[in-house]
């Protein structure tokens, strides 16, 4: 891929495969792990989200993971890891292929809502209601297919918040969330259990 990286300061990536790996958060650790193990070797300097692999002609682009489906859709990136749930929220998938899982960083894209409200058993009891999320397409199209219309035509409130999702009903700012479940630990210690899966990933 011919580089389009303009800032001199950056490492020369020309005629290397541009490959995206999460910066942060729950993949990162199990990335740096995965590359370790099948032998890519390389340092990445502090501050930089770009590092040259010493043994292979491969540039590692450390990339928020909310970002990478994007950047490879587009052609930017050649080859990244992100999860599933990544690829649908940002509607990709028509535009990414999938080569392989990789076994790890599995979670649940779930609805949840307070325990002890015991009257929502099931996500059709939040149509109409208030969700928050920072899955919007994804919880979007789920709302619209239980009130069977489009996604313009739906009664149900979605609302965009970029992290701590599972704050939003004790705050009163949601009937109902959408969230990664992994283990359940952050669900339960909020006092939200699951009604709903949306997605495996």
């Amino acid at each position: 891929m011919e580089s389009s990286f303009i800032n001199a300061s950056l490492p020369d990536v020309a005629d290397r495969m541009l490959f995206a790996v999460p910066k942060k958060g729950r993949l990162y650790d199990q990335c740096l792990n995965l590359l370790n193990h099948i032998g890519i070797e390389f340092h990445r300097k502090a501050r930089h989200d770009i590092a040259l692999v010493s043994n292979m002609p491969i540039a590692l682009v450390f990339l928020p993971a909310a970002d990478i489906a994007t950047y490879v859709a587009k052609g930017n990136i050649d080859l990244g890891i992100t999860g599933l749930d990544i690829i649908c929220e940002s509607q990709t998938a028509d535009d990414v292929a999938e080569l392989t899982r990789l076994g790890f960083g599995k979670c649940k894209l779930q609805v949840q809502t307070p325990a002890i409200n015991s009257s929502v058993t099931s996500a059709q009891d939040l149509v109409g209601q208030r969700i928050v999320t920072s899955f919007v397409n994804l919880t979007k199209q789920r709302f619209a297919e239980l009130e069977g219309v489009s996604i313009d035509r739906m009664k149900t409130q979605v609302r965009f918040v970029s992290g701590s999702v599972e704050a939003a009903c004790g705050l009163g700012l949601a009937d109902g969330i959408v969230d990664l479940v992994e283990s359940g630990d952050t669900m339960r210690a909020a006092g939200l259990h699951a009604i709903d899966t949306i997605l495996n990933t």
